[in-house]
């Protein structure tokens, strides 16, 4: 058996977002504002449709947007787990897997080709569970020949730092053994590590990438119709299967498989919603901590690049130039939006190219979650985190009329700053089992459109002002 110490690079795909202080169980809490106040009103029929009464309402009710883990559950953070095997004397992976909670046994994917180096096949898919929110990952061999069919390797975004932390649950002894943060984990994740997932589109080895031809963004092929349809009737050949829920849609080729107890349901999209959430959250929260001052500088220079990213023509080349000279005094070597982030501390090239292997493929950026990508996603939180501070900017938020619209429930949000609000609620404050709730009977299915529905109606009321703040080009 290979040491353990390399068993890491086998972490084919995931790791986020969900904080742990690494002597407790309790989760760490983000720096990224959460709501205030939401309310749980049991939602309105929209057509077939039901929808929210207004941007804070969760519909179900909640007692908390993040709540611990019910009695009986593992806290899903790795001291938590770590804590819950010792505490119930688990000393097999199949009885850790009957064990989780009910956010984990839906929401997963089965891989029959991994880039790492734990094994699998059509018949020993690898199971990689992301949860509700995608930020806490766990990748399972089903293989009983792989040699590293004992060791579960799982993934947390530590909400207070904002840093992925791997870690592996090692079931090779009859006393389970935790190793975090094994160095071999570079090689798949990077020097800052972050999760391996396909992007929209395009997801290499995983049961529904498009092998069968139709009109589905994922279409399931023939076989893994049949190599699902036999493990949900029982024919696994591994107890490892057990524990999943599956919906009781009648799947087909060129189909999507959709997740049980979900709203929306489509599998692969909504894995790229987790994921990449939880991974945009971690780069925001690493950036704004680790370099707070230069953060709060350089904040509105973010947006008005970032709209140069979207849009482009935004910039004139002077006024690129005035930016420039900012990035550059605060450490930078270029002008550009990229530059930024380095000052920030955050690699682009690293950072968000979760469809390549850190050390070893061509790194590509432009990781999407659908109808947005991750740049979008840091995008609303800068925002978001700005307008909080800067009455005047929160101003704009409110003239600015939501003619976009919320999709499917087309009177929610009356201005661009409930569209912040509603957005930011369902992808990073509504986490755990609250959000595994809110999405049994609710799933916003555009909520990472931010480009057309944010940054689009604000651009003639926002840019103005963004130039005007930091005295840049002709507003100089």
């Amino acid at each position: 058996m290979k040491s353990v110490s390399s068993s890491l690079g086998s972490l084919l795909i995931f790791i986020f977002l969900l904080g742990c202080d690494t002597k407790t169980n309790v989760k760490n809490q983000s720096i990224v504002s959460t709501a205030k106040d939401y309310v749980s009103t049991g939602g309105r029929l929209t057509g077939k449709l039901l929808c929210p009464t207004a941007v804070n309402d969760v519909i179900v009710r909640l007692d908390n947007l993040d709540p611990p883990a019910k009695k009986g559950d593992p806290e899903m953070t790795i001291e938590g787990v770590m804590g819950f095997i010792k505490t119930n004397k688990i000393t097999t992976i199949t009885g850790l897997l009957n064990r989780l909670p009910e956010h984990f046994r839906n929401n997963f994917s089965l891989v029959e080709h991994t880039k790492g180096e734990g094994q699998s096949n059509l018949r020993f898919p690898r199971i990689v569970l992301f949860g509700s929110d995608g930020t806490f990952l766990m990748n399972i061999s089903t293989k009983p020949d792989d040699p590293k069919y004992n060791l579960l390797d799982c993934a947390e975004l530590n909400e207070s730092s904002g840093a992925w932390e791997f870690s592996q649950f090692d079931f090779t002894k009859e006393k389970p053994k935790l190793h975090k943060n094994p160095a071999s984990c570079i090689r798949c994740h990077g020097d800052k590590p972050r999760p391996v997932w396909g992007t929209n589109m395009d997801w290499p080895g995983v049961f529904g990438d498009n092998e069968a031809a139709g009109p589905n963004g994922e279409a399931l092929s023939y076989r893994h119709v049949i190599r699902m349809k036999e493990i949900i009737e029982g024919k696994t050949y591994s107890d490892r299967f057990d524990f999943l829920k599956w919906s009781d849609q009648k799947l087909t080729s060129g189909g999507i498989r959709r997740i049980a107890d979900n709203a929306f349901g489509a599998e692969l999209l909504i894995s790229n919603m987790a994921i990449g959430t939880a991974t945009a959250r971690g780069i925001f929260i690493r950036m704004k901590k680790e370099h707070p001052e230069k953060y709060k500088v350089m904040r509105e220079a973010i947006l008005l690049l970032g709209y140069e990213y979207m849009v482009q023509g935004v910039l004139s080349d002077t006024e690129k130039e005035d930016i420039g000279v900012l990035i550059k005094n605060n450490g930078g070597k270029q002008g550009n939006l990229n530059e930024i982030f380095k000052v920030l501390g955050i690699n682009p090239e690293e950072a968000f190219s979760l469809g390549t292997l850190a050390k070893e493929e061509t790194p590509k950026t432009d990781w999407s979650m659908g109808a947005g990508d991750l740049y979008e996603q840091v995008f609303l939180q800068v925002l978001y985190d700005l307008a909080n501070e800067d009455h005047q900017l929160k101003n704009i938020l409110l003239s600015v009329a939501n003619t976009p619209g919320i999709f499917g429930c087309d009177d929610l949000g009356k201005n661009i700053n409930e569209v912040i609000a509603f957005k930011m609620l369902h992808m990073h404050q509504l986490l755990g089992s609250a959000r595994h709730e809110v999405n049994k009977v609710y799933y916003s299915q555009d909520a990472e459109n931010i480009k057309e529905k944010v940054f689009i109606p604000l651009y003639d009321r926002l840019t103005p002002y963004l130039k005007k703040k930091i005295g840049i080009g002709s507003s100089s």
